[in-house]
């Protein structure tokens, strides 16, 4: 065992390390971009989502508004028809005309309530997209850590195993 092999064994044990470094230095940097990319596509599934909430409250508001509309004029139009048969304004046609403007109306605040559940649904379905993103990134992070300090203890032991094996 000469001084010469003695060098390249010191030379071997230090790449052994510095090559542990350079690759638990990498798979670091490995999981930290594929945290990022999965958090990534989690905002972007839960904006898609905040989006689709928004399209409904905006449906629903339009789709009140004609509702409303199509409800007074149906409701103007019995009550000229009413009135053009010389009707009075009070009992039975009177009723009818105020039981039609209920249901109606009725109608209106069922489909808002039904939006506005459809809203609330897709609006919960974006937080938990998002909280999962934040899960799952996270998830890859340590497990990126717990891989670059495999490799780290891997280029320590392969040193130490190159120094055993020279002084046995």
């Amino acid at each position: 065992m000469g001084i010469s092999k003695g060098v390249a064994t010191l030379g071997q044990m230090g790449l052994q390390i510095a090559g542990g470094f350079l690759k638990s230095k990498y798979q670091k940097r490995l999981a930290r971009t594929k945290a990022r990319m999965i958090k990534q596509f989690a905002d972007y599934n839960a904006n898609v989502k905040d989006m689709e909430a928004r399209s409904v409250l905006d449906t629903m508001r339009a789709e009140t508004s004609r509702s409303r509309k199509r409800g007074r004029a149906l409701t103007a139009k019995q009550r000229a028809s009413v009135a053009a048969m010389n009707v009075k304004t009070e009992g039975t046609p009177l009723t009818v005309l105020l039981d039609q403007a209920l249901e109606i109306e009725y109608d209106i605040l069922n489909d808002r309530r039904n939006r506005l559940l459809q809203a609330q649904t897709l609006t919960q379905a974006a937080k938990t997209t998002r909280y999962e993103g934040k899960l799952d990134a996270k998830s890859a992070l340590l497990e990126g850590k717990a891989k670059a300090k495999d490799t780290l203890i891997s280029g320590f032991t392969g040193a130490a195993q190159t120094g055993f094996d020279y002084y046995t």
